[in-house]
């Protein structure tokens, strides 16, 4: 810090770093360009490279990080016997050390004046922190977890909320037992409430307008007094404020000023929640906001808080609060990365267009421990061109590293296809897969296609667009006949959209008689396309062509729904290939095995087959997933066997752990009886019916006919 006025010495720190604000709480560093809070002894912390209260610099030479260690080590010495500057006359702390230590001393002499509130240490009371951890200095500010094993800098206090897993300070402890944290919950919610009320009435008056950037720099260690270390600390700051009385204090409210409630039942849930909905409407925070869990975090911290809690000014949460958040972000972010040495990752490719109609890819990484946004790019030139997007992928894939890569995910379209396929080649060790959900669109696109599914279709959509489009026969429909329901049904992807609303018109075929049978609708004046639609709903065939429709569509429907849709919450790739399997089973069901008839969604479904749903990584995620693998019904075809070797044989360069895993994958295959010869199933499937690509619909006629005359049966 700045030396004191008169004083020829300087502190060696300043050599280092440029003091940002009049106070020199703020320091930045000459090296690695940090600002620094808590002034010049936090930045010879950092110098020195000491973890626990800030991050230490990584570009500082050596010989400065020795020195500015060497320093530190002689001022806590040298602390015992000088409490403001060690032998050679230089500071050995900055304000909030000097600060600590004033507060310190005058809390000893007030335990000789104030003997009312040292009764509670007196009688032998201990907190209940210490049954849970072992402290690991003198003074007890670290304190080691009996748990986790984690040293907790800040004494018992911040090792409570470790215990209680309240975030914000440190970080939770994941090995307490549950009654432990239930218990330390319950113990911190007494400690914040009566620690507030114990505070007599005049302290608490002087302390309510105190400046929260001082009460941030002082707390930066909490007192290991779990009951009137708070206290003391509100009254010394109250004792401080008519020290500083002199200094100017900003405006906290021009408009008005808060009075404060002298107790909690004084204000009602309504005002409580009437405040809060002012301040979302008056300054234009979303609503959405509320559904937050920062959000309900906040106003749950600030009620355990209690009275007197003052908002940080904008200044603060623009630069000393915003880099703690950077600094707490990069940290989970370093957590995420050393976890895909362990178990991988997957880059996503999310293709998009914006408002302007610029094609945006926004570029994700996955891993078990969670997802976050790594870049985006302007792809309107890439999107045509498989080589310029491949340079990109691959950039992508350098920068995390190929040993971490196990996948590569983007559109099933043919310019990312090309651009994965080369993508494999270079690389080695990872897949290219195409999306998992745009595959199955794309099954329902190609399903859409088939004659009497698109002429079903056709006439959903005339029905939809001449109701919408008039506004009193809308208005009509759902007030006397669908209850105020819609007939447009959104999904998560365009084409399950279209056949969700066909559903819907299937719910309410009834209610669409009935309307175009109404007086209303009757004696209005009818328009050639509304003479069209009436027919349409009155025809008993229609009808039918629709419930044909849907029952043979509704298993990929379901696929859709469960992989991404109505809060499906598995994950996609261990349940992709046992979906579709399902599905094409389910659709072979409806139609009572007849071949003829679920021919022809079997050849679209199977016509992406192969690009994704026989994915080596696909079959080997089905292979190892035991929500299958131990059911009665599993089966090891021969292309999951080999999808399964692939992976292995690809994603794992050494050869000696090669064998081992193909050795261990011969083992489950022994142990549950999977090595089935399934060619003989092959060859009765291709005999139902031809997968060539070029046939992909089938014989249009054929199909007609067959439906036509399942219709006919029905009847």
């Amino acid at each position: 810090m700045a030396p004191p006025p008169g004083a020829a010495a300087v502190d060696p720190g300043w050599e280092h770093g440029a003091a940002l604000d009049d106070r020199k709480k703020k320091v930045k560093c000459n090296y690695c360009g940090k600002i620094v809070s808590g002034g010049i002894y936090r930045l010879k912390q950092h110098l020195a490279r000491i973890s626990g209260e800030v991050t230490y610099c990584d570009k500082s030479p050596e010989d400065v990080s020795l020195r500015m260690k060497q320093i530190l080590q002689r001022c806590r010495s040298s602390r015992k016997n000088d409490d403001d500057y060690n032998a050679n006359g230089h500071s050995c702390h900055d304000d909030v050390e000097e600060e600590e230590e004033e507060g310190l001393s005058r809390r000893s002499k007030g335990k000789k004046k104030q003997q009312s509130f040292s009764l509670l240490r007196s009688s032998g009371y201990v907190d209940p922190g210490w049954e849970h951890g072992v402290a690991q200095d003198e003074r007890k500010k670290k304190v080691k977890c009996s748990y986790c094993g984690k040293v907790v800098s800040g004494g018992i206090n911040r090792f409570k909320q470790h215990l209680a897993r309240i975030p914000g300070e440190v970080a939770p402890c994941k090995a307490a037992p549950e009654e432990v944290f239930v218990k330390i919950k319950e113990n911190m919610k007494w400690h914040r409430a009566g620690k507030r009320q114990n505070v007599p009435d005049d302290v608490r008056a002087l302390t309510v307008s105190h400046d929260p950037e001082q009460e941030e720099d002082g707390e930066e260690e909490e007192e290991e007094d779990g009951f009137y270390g708070r206290f003391s600390k509100d009254k010394r700051r109250s004792n401080t404020r008519f020290v500083s009385e002199a200094r100017p204090k900003r405006a906290r409210m021009n408009s008005f000023q808060y009075t404060g409630c002298s107790s909690r039942a004084a204000v009602s849930r309504r005002e409580v929640t009437s405040s809060i909905s002012k301040f979302f409407h008056h300054v234009g925070v979303p609503l959405e906001a509320a559904n937050s869990l920062y959000f309900q975090k906040m106003v749950e911290l600030i009620g355990l808080y209690g009275e007197g809690y003052v908002v940080p000014s904008s200044q603060l949460f623009s630069d000393r609060l915003l880099h703690d958040q950077m600094s707490t972000i990069k940290g989970h972010l370093r957590d995420y990365r050393s976890s895909w040495i362990v178990t991988g990752c997957s880059i996503l490719a999310d293709t998009w267009t914006n408002a302007e109609g610029k094609t945006m890819i926004g570029f994700l990484v996955s891993c078990p421990r969670g997802v976050y946004f790594h870049s985006s790019i302007d792809a309107t030139d890439v999107a045509e061109d498989s080589l310029s997007l491949f340079n990109y992928l691959d950039k992508l894939v350098e920068d995390i590293g190929e040993e971490n890569v196990v996948q590569v995910i983007t559109q099933n379209t043919s310019i990312c296809r090309s651009a994965g396929k080369l993508l494999e080649e270079k690389r080695k060790n990872l897949y290219w897969s195409p999306c998992a959900m745009h595959s199955t669109e794309l099954v329902l696109e190609d399903i859409s296609k088939l004659e009497y599914v698109s002429e079903c279709l056709e006439k959903s959509q005339r029905i939809t667009r001449l109701i919408y489009n008039q506004t009193w026969l809308l208005n009509l429909m759902k007030n006397e006949f669908t209850q105020g329901m819609d007939l447009l049904k959104p999904e998560t992807t365009r084409h399950a959209s279209s056949f969700a609303t066909l559903q819907t018109l299937m719910d309410h075929k009834a209610n669409l008689r009935a309307l175009f049978q109404s007086n209303s609708w009757i004696l209005s004046q009818k328009s050639e396309e509304g003479r069209e639609v009436e027919k349409i709903v009155s025809s008993a065939a229609f009808w039918k062509k629709v419930q044909y429709v849907l029952k043979s569509v509704d298993p990929v429907m379901q696929v859709i729904r469960m992989g991404g849709g109505d809060g499906g919450e598995r994950l996609y790739l261990p349940y992709a290939y046992g979906y579709m399997c399902c599905a094409k089973m389910g659709i072979k069901s409806i139609h009572s095995d007849d071949a003829r008839k679920y021919g022809p969604f079997w050849r679209v479904i199977d016509y992406h087959w192969n690009s994704l749903f026989h994915h080596p990584l696909y079959v080997a995620a089905y292979f190892f997933n035991p929500a299958y693998r131990y059911r009665s019904d599993f089966m090891a075809h021969s292309e999951v066997v080999r999808g399964v070797n692939e992976c292995i044989v690809r994603l794992e360069p050494d050869n000696a752990r090669r064998i081992t895993a193909l050795m261990q994958e011969e083992g489950l295959e022994d142990e549950d009886g999977a090595e089935k010869d399934d060619q003989e199933e092959e060859e009765e499937e291709e005999n139902c019916y031809d997968d060539s690509a070029n046939n992909v619909y089938g014989d249009g006629e054929d199909n007609v006919d067959v439906y036509n005359d399942d219709l006919s049966d029905d009847d």
